[in-house]
């Protein structure tokens, strides 16, 4: 009975291991040394959901612990877990600070103030420590996101990690010994990282959710009443012009879509990108285009949308550099605020305006026709429906 369990043992461990089979020595068994976390801590949180994409500003992280080498590691260290939370895809835009080392709070906040970003994060390794393949490799990570605008605290999150060394254990006829990583803080950060991601995605949109792009009164209508969209259903345009699938899909306004690959559930929006046409290199709403803002005064008046928050993002095209179309954009987003309250009377502190620039394309093309459609105004429901 007992060879049967160690045999069984042994399977177990050879299925996920590397083995070394020795016809004169003990065979080996190597296992990875795994990655334990301590329970995320989160201290700071805000309350609800957030229904408008942020972009965020990354600057580097703060070595706590005095070290000679604090600029090298703080920019490895940022290094890794900004590619984290990229690959997460929390934010429509995020900039990692060029060069090295960490100048203040002050200086940082006016940083993401002066590059448009709505949210500066801020980390600080209070402890770390390198065993490599010989010792116990351990990281505690403090990661805090403030509002770029007003400079409040929005999340202050801290977690740990460590990779244990363990003594081989000897099975007699084989021996089980734990590999210990070559780059143990590239794993314990990536691991960190991911775990303060699933609270982000849960208070955050898709940045990625389509929307039906609408040049006539109906499918305004219709882009609001239905919600999100993944590809062309729901658009008014034909098949081989409409948007590319989103990552994940939304869900109706009031409700949460089912998450990104890992089952995080985020806010479920509902939106619509509007036809907006402006004059060159201007905010002038074009004649043309008041049919369709009126198409979307008229639903926002009505008893279904009564009373409802929203948001008005500015896009612009690819053409000139991206801070003269962030201000343009957001111009843009003014322009069509200013049309909705001056002529439907809706309230205007129900309206936010943002303006995202040429960060968010529908499609790389450069023709005409795909410029236009670069150059729209996405309007999203910035709240849930009374229930």
């Amino acid at each position: 009975m007992k060879k049967a369990l160690l045999f069984s043992l042994l399977l177990t461990m050879a299925a996920c291991s590397h083995v070394s089979f020795s016809l004169t020595d003990q065979t080996k068994i190597y296992t990875d040394a795994p990655v334990r976390k301590s329970a995320l801590q989160v201290a700071v949180h805000p309350k609800g959901k957030q229904y408008t994409p942020l972009t965020a500003y990354f600057h580097p992280f703060i070595i706590q612990q005095e070290n000679a080498d604090h600029t090298a590691l703080s920019a490895t260290f940022t290094q890794i877990f900004f590619n984290v939370w990229t690959e997460e895809r929390l934010f429509s835009t995020m900039e990692l600070a060029p060069g090295y080392g960490y100048e203040g709070y002050s200086s940082a906040l006016e940083s993401a103030r002066r590059r448009g970003a709505d949210l500066l994060v801020l980390g600080k390794v209070p402890y770390f420590y390198d065993g490599t393949t010989l010792d116990d490799s351990a990281v505690t990570i403090q990661v805090d996101v403030y509002a770029a605008g007003s400079g409040t605290l929005l999340w202050s999150m801290l977690q740990s990690s460590r990779i244990e060394q363990r003594d081989p254990d000897d099975y007699v006829v084989v021996v089980h010994e734990t590999r210990m990583s070559h780059s143990p803080f590239d794993q314990m950060i990536r691991a960190i990282a991911k775990d303060m991601a699933i609270p982000l995605k849960a208070w955050l949109p898709d940045p990625d959710a389509n929307y039906p792009y609408a040049s006539t009164p109906e499918a305004v209508k219709s882009g609001l009443m239905n919600g999100p969209t993944t590809g062309a259903q729901g658009s008014d345009l034909p098949p081989e012009t409409s948007p590319a699938p989103a990552v994940s899909s939304g869900a109706p306004a009031g409700g949460q879509d089912k998450g990104g690959e890992d089952g995080t559930p985020r806010p479920g929006i509902s939106g619509v990108d509007l036809d907006i046409q402006f004059d060159f290199d201007k905010a002038t709403i074009k004649p043309e285009s008041y049919a369709v803002l009126d198409a979307l005064g008229e639903t926002l008046n009505s008893p279904e949308f009564k009373g409802r928050s929203i948001v008005v993002g500015g896009h612009t095209d690819a053409s000139g550099n991206a801070l003269y179309n962030l201000t343009l954009s957001k111009k843009r987003a003014d322009s069509v605020k200013a049309y909705l309250v001056d002529k439907w009377r809706v309230n205007p502190d129900l309206i936010e305006t943002v303006g995202f620039g040429k960060s968010r394309p529908l499609t790389n093309g450069t023709t005409p026709t795909d410029q236009q459609r670069n150059r729209r105004v996405e309007i999203r429901l910035a709240d849930q429906a009374a229930q």
